[in-house]
């Protein structure tokens, strides 16, 4: 039966049973408008979350258009370079840093899983001292290898975060980064 020649049954057997004092349609209309104006929670964190979103695409929009990556590329590049000064920096400073990067635990989860025992990471993780020091950029390296991203954009993709900091960060970020980023500059 189709929708239409339903409503006509479907409005005869509502007003039979509903009494003559209410107007169920009124009723019905004002369910419908509170239900409309009335987000719920979850809708009210996909907006949040959007909102977010769009601050942090901003740093990665930037990204995919002066360096014309994808948007994974560009999460994951950035995610990387993230873990490199996650691990040189101290938790405060780090939590200084990513305060001024929205969504930076997204960023960091975007980088791809590197295998312990291969690639430019695994050959230096069995050098020593010397090999561990040098460990977090060939992670860097080797994390770029793996999302299609030549390592010449290493430091223009730096660059570009830099330049997002000093814009939207807060004071002292762009200094955070440097240092974390040490071994890479």
């Amino acid at each position: 039966m189709k929708l239409a020649s339903a409503l006509p049954i479907l409005f005869t057997v509502l007003a039979i049973s509903s009494p003559a004092s209410a107007s169920w349609l009124d009723k019905v209309s004002e369910v419908a408008k509170k239900a409309v104006a009335t987000p719920t929670a979850t809708e009210t964190e996909t907006a949040v979350q959007a909102s977010t979103a769009g601050q942090s695409t901003e740093l990665v929009g930037s990204v995919m258009s002066q360096l014309g990556l994808s948007q994974t590329q560009a999460e994951g590049g950035l995610g990387s370079l993230l873990s490199l000064a996650q691990t040189n920096l101290g938790d405060n400073d780090f939590s200084q840093l990513t305060s001024s990067i929205p969504n930076a635990d997204s960023l960091l989860a975007a980088v791809p899983s590197l295998s312990s025992d291969s690639g430019m990471s695994g050959l230096l993780s069995q050098a020593g001292d010397l090999g561990s020091a040098l460990q977090g950029s060939a992670m860097v390296y080797d994390a770029f290898e793996k999302l299609g991203i030549s390592k010449e954009y290493i430091a223009p993709m730096i660059d570009i975060a830099k330049n997002y900091l000093e814009q939207s960060g807060s004071e002292g970020t762009v200094g955070l980064l440097t240092q974390g980023l040490g071994s890479l500059l």
